[in-house]
């Protein structure tokens, strides 16, 4: 006998099909968490002067944030840029300790909320994932598919929108509290690239991006956002709608796979078309080139083939010109540099 659906309690609204998660201010300012965010965030990395001083006044440190965060006056400092020349011109934002462990604790508790809904291609900032797994599925795919096709986005951790991420997170977030704190990030965060010696360093033109966007390099809260909030959307939009062959992303860099060169240059029309309508973002390469699987793709600083996995030639350059100059100044630590080459070695030479 078939038996009917049951009806809603009264006064009580039907239960949706994602429902939005609320307690998160409560739980960001319980004391256990902070101090878990703050174990986390400073991990590897107690030498560092500004961490050892945080470390030594850790109980005043969290106890005064979490009173700020109580009391709705925490604001973050900004961030420091630091400038990069090496392997292409980059700039890392540097928050304070404090702000990091700020960070740390929203992005732990934003994550149960996106895992659930992030396909198996999305590989940056995951348990489990990261470049090797990444590097690993792009060469399976090679094996199982003809053509390949590489698109990344132009400019684009400068180029997110804050709106658009604030609409995302209060798509799953209900907490007014908690989205208050997440306005102040994204206010801070925003306001990165607007001196004018970081667009310049970065080749920003005056009108695109547009100025009062942007997640800064560098902050836990800006990897997760970029990663999985930004562009989980897309990751439905090629699996589901346009039925891509195989599909691999990392952070923005996508790596689309199938049978056809003629599909797969619909898919970089239809994927960009997507990006600009969606997200206001611009492919770097619209008219990317499809490549046979039977050649190499170049990826995540590797050299990916059917047959193996090799660094790039770049990666033997830059390593010669790093003991080359490290011999010249003869300014470095023989235990760190030792290190750093064993590292190094590791990964040119598997």
């Amino acid at each position: 006998r078939r038996r009917e659906p049951c009806a809603p309690a009264p006064g009580r609204a039907p239960r949706s099909r994602r429902a939005k998660a609320s307690g998160l201010f409560a739980a960001l300012c319980d004391p256990a968490h902070l101090a878990r965010a703050a174990y986390e965030t400073t991990r590897g990395k107690r030498r560092r002067p500004d961490v050892a001083w945080f470390l030594f006044r850790l109980d005043g440190e969290l106890l005064r944030l979490q009173r700020a965060l109580e009391d709705g006056r925490w604001q973050p400092a900004g961030f420091e840029p630091l400038f990069i020349q090496h392997p292409k011109p980059r700039v890392i934002a540097r928050a304070p300790v404090e702000d990091r462990v700020v960070h740390r604790a929203m992005v732990a508790l934003l994550e149960p909320l996106w895992e659930r809904s992030l396909v198996g291609g999305d590989c940056a900032c995951r348990k489990g994932k990261g470049t090797h797994a990444a590097l690993r599925a792009l060469q399976g795919a090679m094996r199982h598919h003809r053509f390949a096709l590489h698109l990344d986005v132009r400019a684009y951790f400068p180029s997110i929108q804050p709106q658009i991420v604030r609409a995302l997170v209060a798509r799953r977030v209900d907490d007014a509290a908690f989205m208050d704190v997440l306005e102040r990030v994204l206010d801070s965060s925003a306001r990165f690239y607007q001196p004018q010696r970081v667009r310049e360093h970065l080749g920003l033109g005056p009108s695109w991006p547009v100025p009062g966007c942007g997640l800064p390099v560098g902050a836990s809260t800006s990897q997760f956002l970029a990663a999985h909030v930004f562009l989980n959307g897309l990751d439905g939009y090629a699996l589901r709608s346009l039925r891509v062959g195989a599909w691999l992303r990392y952070v923005d860099d996508m790596f689309v796979f199938g049978r056809r060169r003629c599909e797969l240059r619909a898919w970089r029309a239809a994927i960009g078309g997507w990006l600009e309508q969606k997200r206001g973002l611009r492919l770097k390469h619209p008219q990317a080139r499809v490549l046979s699987c039977a050649g190499s793709l170049d990826a995540l600083g590797q050299r990916v083939t059917r047959e193996g996995i090799r660094p790039l030639p770049v990666a033997h350059r830059r390593l010669r010109g790093r003991v080359g100059r490290a011999a010249v100044t003869r300014r470095w630590d023989r235990e760190a540099f030792g290190r750093s080459m064993a590292s190094s070695m590791g990964i040119l030479l598997g």
